[in-house]
């Protein structure tokens, strides 16, 4: 009987399969459970991490999300894959990719986005910017500084 099937999506950096981040291993567990509860998991390292080929700083969202195509195929193509149950699970800029594919894939059978971005890449990275800097202790007239010239620029 195939099975229903599932692609881990990692986010942006370059992330090992079991997008291993300070000792913890989150899709090493995803990908537990799944198995545990009958769904085939995929995942892989990311391009020029651990086992796999290529340059991870030439890799952008298109090229990923034309790998998970690939990916996909690679699935449905076996016989133990049920091919109308292949999903992808991303994890933020992993949720990009896998609303990419599944925007070009009508055969994806379902996403789940886990910390996806809701804004532009640019916007959500200079959030980011703003957090780590409050994270840090500057002062919010610094920042405030940071984001006028940011804004100037950027028009």
């Amino acid at each position: 009987m195939p099975f229903p099937a599932v692609i881990l999506i990692s986010g942006s950096g370059a992330q090992d399969r079991d997008e291993s981040f300070f000792g913890h291993k989150p899709f090493l567990v995803i990908a537990d459970y799944l198995t545990r509860n009958g769904v085939a998991v995929l995942r892989f390292d990311d391009r020029g991490v651990g086992g796999s080929s290529g340059d991870h700083l030439q890799a952008t969202s298109k090229i990923n999300s034309e790998d998970i195509i690939y990916a996909t195929g690679f699935l449905r193509s076996r016989k133990d894959i049920h091919k109308r149950k292949v999903g992808l699970i991303g994890h933020s800029e992993g949720g990009l990719i896998a609303s990419i594919v599944a925007s070009k894939c009508p055969q994806i059978a379902y996403i789940i986005l886990l910390g996806a971005p809701g804004t532009s890449i640019e916007e959500n990275l200079y959030q980011q910017n703003e957090m780590i800097r409050m994270a840090e202790g500057e002062s919010s007239n610094k920042i405030g500084l940071y984001n006028s010239l940011r804004n100037r620029f950027s028009q």
